[in-house]
């Protein structure tokens, strides 16, 4: 993009009123002037979409593409119709329980007007019919690259370590001859449920102290040692509250999240780095043919 030194305006006279209006023009691009008017009021809707108020040359360079993209479109036949543009208006203002006074007042605490307002809905909806003809229904993922991703990138699904844990717990006040007596009462093959409904005073009592399969790092640091950290399935520790009497089921060292619950997501993933490879593609391919000049 070559920069000019000067600065250009639109002169309009109005010979009945004497009047003059100057219109600073900041960028043309492939003949089609940008004004200052039309960048500022995009720096606002680009303000109260992200919160932060970007300098004008970062704006003009996100009006200028988006310019060439309304240029592609157009030639085209997908820009939208006022018929569209007001339709939309109308289903936002049904979504978000605004009357046309709320209206009015939601663009104006916004510095917006209304035809700025509708200029901004016809850009949107414009480019993304561009994007979805030039770009979305152009890219595809096979469902075979969809499965070699899984298995190449393999440790990103890896699940931590599982293990099936029953649980009984002795309070401190009760004595550790009672949790001496409950955990050689489980050695000795007692049921550990019906133990667990008798005596213990921690979580799911009334279920054989049944946890049902917890990961690494879910449960206390000393019983999660002694679940992950042994191959022991029956033990006591001792805490400063009490005793725990731990049983240890079936032990899952090595999982991963099965395939087919990751695989749209991974779809999703190629699928939107495919199209924004494509689009950066196109872009360029805009800017290479277009004639663009800016003024600031």
């Amino acid at each position: 993009m070559r920069r000019v030194a000067f600065l250009l305006f639109v002169v309009i006279f109005f010979s009945s009123a004497r009047a003059v209006v100057i219109e600073r023009i900041v960028a043309v691009v492939n003949g089609k002037p940008i004004t200052l008017t039309e960048l500022q009021e995009r720096a606002i809707f680009l303000k109260n979409a992200t919160g932060k108020e970007l300098p004008l040359k970062e704006v003009l360079r996100k009006v200028i593409m988006e310019e060439l993209q309304m240029q592609e479109a157009k030639k085209l036949g997908l820009v939208a119709s006022d018929e569209v543009v007001d339709s939309y208006i109308e289903n936002f203002k049904k979504e978000n329980g605004l009357s046309d006074e709320d209206f009015k007042k939601f663009l104006e605490e916004r510095g917006i007007t209304l035809e700025a307002y509708r200029e901004e809905i016809r850009r949107r909806i414009t480019i993304n019919r561009l994007m979805n003809y030039e770009i979305r229904m152009r890219v595809a993922v096979a469902d075979e690259e969809v499965k070699e991703y899984y298995e190449k990138h393999k440790e990103q699904f890896r699940l931590p370590p599982m293990a099936e844990v029953w649980l009984i717990f002795i309070p401190r006040e009760e004595g550790k001859e009672l949790a001496k007596k409950v955990y050689t009462q489980a050695l000795g093959g007692f049921s550990f449920e019906a133990l667990a409904r008798e005596y213990s005073k921690g979580p799911n009592a009334e279920k054989g102290g049944y946890l049902g399969m917890v990961k690494k790092g879910e449960l206390l640091e000393p019983i999660d040692n002694f679940v992950f950290g042994t191959d022991k399935n029956l033990g006591m520790i001792e805490t400063p509250n009490g005793w725990y009497i731990i049983k240890v089921g079936k032990r899952e060292k090595e999982a991963y999240v099965p395939f087919e619950k990751v695989k749209e997501k991974i779809k999703e993933k190629l699928l939107q780095e495919r199209f924004q490879e494509r689009y950066k593609r196109w872009l360029n391919k805009l800017l290479d043919k277009a004639v663009i000049k800016i003024y600031m």
